[in-house]
Protein backbone atom coordinates (compact mmCIF):
# COMPACT_ATOMS: atom_id res chain seq x y z
CA UNK A 1 0.00 0.00 0.00
CA UNK A 2 0.81 3.57 -0.49
CA UNK A 3 0.18 6.78 1.94
CA UNK A 4 -1.61 6.87 4.98
CA UNK A 5 -4.75 8.84 5.72
CA UNK A 6 -3.44 10.33 8.96
CA UNK A 7 -2.47 13.52 9.58
CA UNK A 8 0.91 13.58 11.50
CA UNK A 9 2.60 17.11 11.20
CA UNK A 10 5.68 16.04 10.81
CA UNK A 11 5.67 12.79 8.20
CA UNK A 12 6.88 13.75 4.88
CA UNK A 13 3.80 11.84 3.39
CA UNK A 14 2.09 15.13 3.16
CA UNK A 15 4.73 16.07 0.29
CA UNK A 16 4.20 12.53 -1.21
CA UNK A 17 0.88 11.74 -1.08
CA UNK A 18 -1.60 14.57 1.04
CA UNK A 19 -3.90 12.19 2.58
CA UNK A 20 -4.27 9.59 -0.89
CA UNK A 21 -4.32 6.07 0.25
CA UNK A 22 -4.09 3.13 -2.80
CA UNK A 23 -3.54 -0.80 -2.51
CA UNK A 24 -2.89 -3.79 -4.11
CA UNK A 25 -5.48 -6.75 -3.96
CA UNK A 26 -4.21 -9.66 -1.47
CA UNK A 27 -3.79 -12.01 -4.66
CA UNK A 28 -1.08 -9.94 -6.19
CA UNK A 29 0.40 -9.51 -3.09
CA UNK A 30 1.00 -12.98 -2.47
CA UNK A 31 1.31 -14.12 -5.78
CA UNK A 32 4.74 -11.89 -5.67
CA UNK A 33 5.89 -13.44 -2.01
CA UNK A 34 5.46 -16.64 -3.27
CA UNK A 35 7.73 -15.76 -5.79
CA UNK A 36 10.35 -14.93 -3.12
CA UNK A 37 9.53 -17.96 -1.10
CA UNK A 38 10.19 -19.73 -4.59
CA UNK A 39 13.89 -18.09 -4.37
CA UNK A 40 14.60 -19.31 -0.94
CA UNK A 41 13.04 -15.75 0.46
CA UNK A 42 12.07 -16.86 4.64
CA UNK A 43 11.49 -13.64 5.79
CA UNK A 44 9.92 -10.72 4.45
CA UNK A 45 8.99 -7.45 5.17
CA UNK A 46 6.02 -5.45 4.44
CA UNK A 47 6.47 -2.28 3.36
CA UNK A 48 4.27 0.09 3.36
CA UNK A 49 3.31 3.28 4.78
CA UNK A 50 0.75 1.38 6.59
CA UNK A 51 0.18 -1.61 6.50
CA UNK A 52 -2.76 -2.15 7.88
CA UNK A 53 -4.13 0.94 6.22
CA UNK A 54 -7.14 -1.46 5.12
CA UNK A 55 -8.43 -4.23 7.50
CA UNK A 56 -10.05 -6.30 4.62
CA UNK A 57 -7.24 -6.30 2.70
CA UNK A 58 -4.75 -7.10 5.46
CA UNK A 59 -7.32 -10.09 6.52
CA UNK A 60 -6.97 -11.35 2.78
CA UNK A 61 -3.28 -11.60 2.97
CA UNK A 62 -3.16 -13.31 6.65
CA UNK A 63 -5.36 -15.82 5.05
CA UNK A 64 -3.80 -16.26 2.31
CA UNK A 65 -0.32 -16.82 3.65
CA UNK A 66 -2.18 -19.67 5.61
CA UNK A 67 -3.42 -21.47 2.85
CA UNK A 68 -0.18 -21.34 0.53
CA UNK A 69 2.64 -21.56 3.17
CA UNK A 70 0.42 -22.81 6.47
CA UNK A 71 1.59 -19.92 8.71
CA UNK A 72 3.27 -20.16 11.51
CA UNK A 73 2.70 -23.96 11.78
CA UNK A 74 4.05 -23.96 8.46
CA UNK A 75 7.10 -22.34 9.45
CA UNK A 76 7.63 -21.67 5.71
CA UNK A 77 7.13 -17.97 6.02
CA UNK A 78 8.16 -15.21 8.45
CA UNK A 79 7.19 -11.03 8.56
CA UNK A 80 7.01 -8.04 9.71
CA UNK A 81 5.21 -4.82 9.13
CA UNK A 82 4.82 -1.00 10.21
CA UNK A 83 1.55 -0.18 11.86
CA UNK A 84 -0.79 2.45 14.30
CA UNK A 85 -2.00 1.43 17.22
CA UNK A 86 -5.69 3.07 15.84
CA UNK A 87 -5.68 0.79 12.99
CA UNK A 88 -5.60 -2.53 14.14
CA UNK A 89 -8.07 -5.14 16.64
CA UNK A 90 -7.27 -7.70 18.84
CA UNK A 91 -8.58 -10.16 16.09
CA UNK A 92 -6.57 -8.84 13.14
CA UNK A 93 -3.33 -9.32 15.15
CA UNK A 94 -4.10 -12.64 16.07
CA UNK A 95 -4.86 -13.38 12.42
CA UNK A 96 -1.16 -11.84 11.65
CA UNK A 97 0.33 -13.63 14.32
CA UNK A 98 -1.65 -17.08 12.74
CA UNK A 99 0.08 -16.15 9.21
CA UNK A 100 3.48 -15.76 10.11
CA UNK A 101 3.97 -12.49 11.68
CA UNK A 102 6.97 -12.14 13.73
CA UNK A 103 7.37 -8.43 14.84
CA UNK A 104 5.06 -4.99 14.33
CA UNK A 105 6.94 -1.41 14.54
CA UNK A 106 4.46 1.23 15.88
CA UNK A 107 4.92 5.08 15.24
CA UNK A 108 4.38 6.10 18.92
CA UNK A 109 6.21 9.06 18.79
CA UNK A 110 5.44 10.63 22.42
CA UNK A 111 3.87 9.34 25.91
CA UNK A 112 2.24 12.79 26.11
CA UNK A 113 -1.30 13.01 25.09
CA UNK A 114 -1.00 16.55 24.83
CA UNK A 115 2.04 16.28 22.29
CA UNK A 116 0.19 13.86 20.29
CA UNK A 117 -2.62 16.04 20.15
CA UNK A 118 -0.62 18.83 18.77
CA UNK A 119 1.29 16.80 16.29
CA UNK A 120 -2.44 15.94 15.03
CA UNK A 121 -1.48 12.14 15.33
CA UNK A 122 -4.81 11.20 16.19
CA UNK A 123 -3.81 8.52 19.04
CA UNK A 124 -3.30 8.60 22.61
CA UNK A 125 -1.33 7.02 25.25
CA UNK A 126 -4.41 4.40 26.56
CA UNK A 127 -4.25 3.43 22.46
CA UNK A 128 -0.61 2.51 22.64
CA UNK A 129 -0.78 0.63 25.65
CA UNK A 130 -4.18 -1.42 24.21
CA UNK A 131 -2.90 -2.39 21.33
CA UNK A 132 0.59 -2.99 22.10
CA UNK A 133 -0.82 -5.50 25.00
CA UNK A 134 -2.89 -7.24 22.58
CA UNK A 135 0.32 -7.75 19.94
CA UNK A 136 2.22 -9.20 22.55
CA UNK A 137 -0.67 -11.44 23.77
CA UNK A 138 -0.85 -13.00 20.27
CA UNK A 139 2.78 -13.53 20.05
CA UNK A 140 4.25 -10.65 17.68
CA UNK A 141 7.15 -8.45 19.23
CA UNK A 142 6.34 -4.86 19.35
CA UNK A 143 9.08 -2.06 17.78
CA UNK A 144 8.27 0.91 19.21
CA UNK A 145 9.37 4.54 17.21
CA UNK A 146 9.19 7.83 19.51
CA UNK A 147 10.33 11.17 18.56
CA UNK A 148 11.59 13.99 20.72
CA UNK A 149 12.12 17.67 20.23
CA UNK A 150 8.57 18.33 17.96
CA UNK A 151 7.30 21.89 19.21
CA UNK A 152 5.47 21.91 22.44
CA UNK A 153 8.25 19.16 23.75
CA UNK A 154 9.66 20.05 27.45
CA UNK A 155 11.52 18.43 29.78
CA UNK A 156 8.64 16.82 31.13
CA UNK A 157 6.83 15.45 28.28
CA UNK A 158 10.04 13.69 27.40
CA UNK A 159 10.26 12.22 30.91
CA UNK A 160 6.30 10.71 29.86
CA UNK A 161 7.57 9.73 26.67
CA UNK A 162 10.70 7.48 28.23
CA UNK A 163 7.94 6.67 31.09
CA UNK A 164 5.71 4.96 28.34
CA UNK A 165 8.51 3.32 26.54
CA UNK A 166 9.51 1.31 29.69
CA UNK A 167 5.59 1.10 30.63
CA UNK A 168 4.85 -0.42 27.34
CA UNK A 169 5.31 -4.53 26.40
CA UNK A 170 8.38 -3.17 23.65
CA UNK A 171 10.78 -5.69 22.51
CA UNK A 172 12.58 -2.47 20.71
CA UNK A 173 12.75 1.49 21.14
CA UNK A 174 13.73 3.54 18.70
CA UNK A 175 14.16 7.78 19.19
CA UNK A 176 14.46 9.79 16.62
CA UNK A 177 15.09 13.57 17.07
CA UNK A 178 12.49 15.65 15.11
CA UNK A 179 13.56 17.10 11.83
CA UNK A 180 11.79 19.07 10.00
CA UNK A 181 11.36 17.70 6.59
CA UNK A 182 11.05 20.36 3.70
CA UNK A 183 7.35 20.49 2.77
CA UNK A 184 5.54 19.08 6.13
CA UNK A 185 3.60 21.31 8.10
CA UNK A 186 6.15 20.88 11.10
CA UNK A 187 8.63 22.39 8.31
CA UNK A 188 6.71 25.38 7.86
CA UNK A 189 5.58 26.08 11.18
CA UNK A 190 9.91 26.33 11.69
CA UNK A 191 10.26 28.18 9.16
CA UNK A 192 7.15 30.81 10.10
CA UNK A 193 8.70 31.02 13.86
CA UNK A 194 11.87 31.48 12.32
CA UNK A 195 13.51 28.11 14.68
CA UNK A 196 16.34 27.59 11.83
CA UNK A 197 19.89 28.49 13.04
CA UNK A 198 21.57 31.25 11.63
CA UNK A 199 23.59 30.51 8.24
CA UNK A 200 21.39 27.29 7.34
CA UNK A 201 20.59 27.17 3.74
CA UNK A 202 16.93 27.30 4.73
CA UNK A 203 16.53 30.84 5.44
CA UNK A 204 15.92 31.92 1.87
CA UNK A 205 13.54 29.45 1.61
CA UNK A 206 10.61 30.27 0.04
CA UNK A 207 7.45 30.68 1.54
CA UNK A 208 4.89 30.16 -1.51
CA UNK A 209 3.66 26.98 -0.75
CA UNK A 210 1.65 26.73 -4.33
Amino acid sequence: ARGCPAGCRFCIKHVSYGRAVRWRSPEHVLDEIEALVALGVRDIHMYADLFTVNREQTLGICEGLISRFGGIKGKRLRWTCNSRVDFVDEELLQAMARSGCWMISWGLESGSDAMLQRMHKGTNVALAERSLRWAKQAGIMNWGYFIIGLPGESEETIRQTIALAKRLPLDLALFHIAAPHPGTPFFFEVVENGWFRPGTRWEQVDMDRS
